[in-house]
């Protein structure tokens, strides 16, 4: 990790601000030190990947983003706001994870600010993305989220462990989102749990994830 010789942290983790936080987000905990693991061949994720694929069929890698670029908080700040975002060994580091793991099974957290450049690296290893019907409804007809524009390169959820239960989100709308949920939803009468799970479930998307 990035740390001085005491072990306290040189840069810590975090986002600027986002749809969850207007100041961003500042986690605390250290980067990885990227030139150091590069040189060793990124044998410590090699490593953690081999004790996850030994317990799991499926393996989701949260905040895919700093992959390619992250964002590098000094680690004497308590602001988020003063971070600065750094480019990542993406390339390297995933070319030797597949080279190890041939049919790695991987997802990509890609949500947040993503850019061209993250997608291009999630494309370039075939990684299936996420999608969140919760973030499906503000009246963009062309909004990935939606249903018609699902993929079978992607993973469906109702909504992620950073979203509101689905019911408390549906109450939180303004009316003219629930009538854009309600709409599209054929004005159907059942609760709009069971909705959104249906959806997902009916989505061309290869697998569902539902959140209890």
């Amino acid at each position: 990790f990035n740390l001085d010789e005491e072990g306290n942290p040189l840069t810590v983790a975090g986002v600027p601000p986002d749809y969850f936080s207007e100041t961003g987000q500042h986690w605390g905990n250290p980067h990885y030190n990227w030139v150091s693991m590069e040189k060793a061949d990124f044998s410590w994720w090699i490593d953690r990947l081999r004790t996850q694929l030994n317990q799991f069929d499926l393996i989701r890698i949260d905040h895919f983003r700093g992959f390619e670029a992250f964002w590098e908080i000094p680690g004497d700040s308590v602001d988020a706001r003063s971070g600065r975002w750094v480019k990542a060994p993406g390339e390297a580091f995933l070319s030797a994870c597949f080279k190890a793991f041939p049919g790695l099974p991987l997802v990509a957290e890609n949500l947040g600010l993503i850019t061209p450049e993250v997608e291009a690296l999630r494309h370039k290893f075939h990684l299936p993305g996420m999608l969140v019907l919760q973030f499906a409804f503000d009246g963009n007809n062309k909004n990935p989220h939606l249903p018609h524009c699902h993929s079978v390169s992607d993973v469906i959820y109702t909504g992620t462990h950073d979203n509101d239960t689905t019911v408390g989100w549906f109450k939180s709308l303004n009316d003219e989102q629930k009538s854009n949920v309600n709409n599209y939803l054929y004005s159907s009468k059942q609760p709009i749990h069971w909705l959104l799970i249906e959806s997902a479930l009916a989505s061309v998307s290869p697998l569902a994830m539902v959140p209890l």
